[in-house]
């Protein structure tokens, strides 16, 4: 269900008015004077404060610089054809760009855009001037291979649009350099559950375990036995390995650590959540191998699901379905939101004039976070049951963000995707499964980073 071509164009596109995001894999207020260089601006506060004894003795204020493309087209490479989804306020800020830059904006959509961008880079010529990327796929190969710009002392932290944006400053660095940009709000990622269904079974409802804070993997355990045992689907997920990765997140857990490049899976919380991850498949057998197609009927419990999956799991079924976070695990002591499918702005290397392309991308859209928020939150209502939902949906924007992003480096997905799946179908225990991928792990993150 999951990659239905009309729901990966739904998500593309709300990522990029939203945040993944999600995913690829889917706003609007001007800057006023945003173009202006940090440092510019710096300077301009101490003349102003000049006494006027002293102001003829101040050096020659220098020109502001002058963001112009000269007539060129502001590029702009993305993979959905975001061009044909501009409503009428967004078409009238492109305009409004296109007048104050002396630009036209070209949407420059291809399949691949990291493909296309390496391949054109190569060639000379970056097929576009800001370029929507797979984070997993920027980081760290781009940065290391040189393809995409770093942004400091370019990027302009005066500009609320990239200063006071958690997103952009949170999860657009590598190896303490900013390289991307993004909207200031982040996605969610949770599970869709069958109120209807649980009502009926006589079960606590998730979502008032999760406001009293008991929603917990031990309670989230309970109703799955429950539900199995009334001949009902307890649980459907996406893929062994994501089901393994939120786990292992919400147990305040790591696969990597960035920081050190290090493969630490066997660190405790992780091995914990494993253990529990096996139990889920082997011990207790719980999770569902159907696809989750019957979501909303009264056959499955639970789903995990993103923002954009209430147009699957939730508009039009017949029952009442609920949205609530993934339940904690025993080391955690907050609700997280586990994802993977976050997409990021980048400029590519060979770009001549990157202040004007981030001055201008950043008065195409709504930088806002509150207001962001809730034109978000006001363009899912149609789509969810209840309110809860949308309570809940918001409090995942607020949530402390966990990036699952091993898929980033070469040849790791592979490997660690293949031990998950032995946990799972009961080949190999948690603990011989790590350590019979440790050395290949630490291998891919090293050839990654050119360790």
């Amino acid at each position: 269900m999951k990659t239905m071509k009309a729901w990966s164009m739904a998500f593309i596109f709300a990522v990029m008015l939203s945040m993944v995001g999600c995913s690829g894999k889917g706003a609007t207020e001007t800057t006023g004077e945003g173009a202006k260089p940090a440092e510019n601006a710096s300077g301009n506060e101490s003349q102003t404060a000049a006494t006027p004894e002293t102001k003829e003795e101040q050096p020659p204020k220098e020109a502001e610089e002058k963001l112009d493309f000269g007539g060129k087209p502001l590029r702009i490479g993305q993979w959905w054809g975001m061009d044909a989804y501009l409503n009428d306020e967004e078409k009238a800020k492109q305009k409004k760009v296109e007048e104050k830059y002396n630009t036209k904006i070209e949407y420059v959509t291809v399949e691949d855009t990291t493909a296309r961008l390496i391949t054109s880079s190569v060639a000379g010529e970056p097929f576009a001037d800001i370029v929507m990327i797979p984070i997993r796929e920027a980081f760290p190969k781009l940065v290391i291979e040189g393809y995409v710009q770093p942004l400091d002392g370019v990027i302009d932290l005066d500009n609320p649009a990239f200063g006071k944006n958690p997103v952009t400053i949170g999860n657009g660095k590598y190896q303490g350099k900013q390289y991307g940009v993004t909207l200031p709000y982040t996605e969610s990622h949770g599970l869709f559950y069958d109120k209807t269904l649980l009502q009926k079974l006589g079960l606590p409802d998730p979502y008032e375990l999760q406001e009293k804070g008991e929603w917990t993997w031990d309670k989230f355990l309970d109703m799955l036995k429950q539900v199995k045992a009334s001949g009902k689907v307890p649980l459907y997920f996406d893929s062994e390995s994501l089901l393994a990765s939120v786990l292992i997140y919400t147990n305040e857990g790591q696969i990597e650590d960035e920081a050190t490049n290090k493969f630490v899976l066997e660190e405790p919380n992780a091995m914990e959540a494993l253990q529990f991850f096996n139990d889920l498949y082997n011990v207790h057998k719980v999770v569902g191998r159907t696809d989750g197609a019957d979501f909303g009927s009264g056959k499955t419990a639970f789903v995990n699901g993103y923002r954009w999956d209430n147009l699957g799991y939730v508009k039009d079924k017949p029952n009442d379905i609920g949205y609530v976070f993934f339940p904690k695990g025993p080391k955690a002591k907050e609700y997280v939101t586990p994802y993977d499918k976050m997409n990021l702005w980048f400029i590519p290397q060979g770009v001549e004039n990157p202040k004007a392309v981030l001055a201008a991308w950043s008065e195409l859209y709504e930088f806002d976070v509150e207001k962001g928020k809730q034109i978000q939150l006001q363009k899912e209502e149609p789509n969810m049951k209840n309110k809860e939902s949308l309570d809940t949906m918001k409090k995942m924007f607020d949530s402390p963000y966990k990036l699952i992003n091993y898929q980033a480096y070469v040849g790791l997905p592979d490997v660690l995707e293949e031990a998950f799946k032995n946990i799972a179908n009961g080949k190999e225990s948690p603990s011989q499964a790590v350590q019979r991928i440790k050395p290949m792990a630490q291998g891919a993150i090293d050839v990654t980073t050119k360790k």
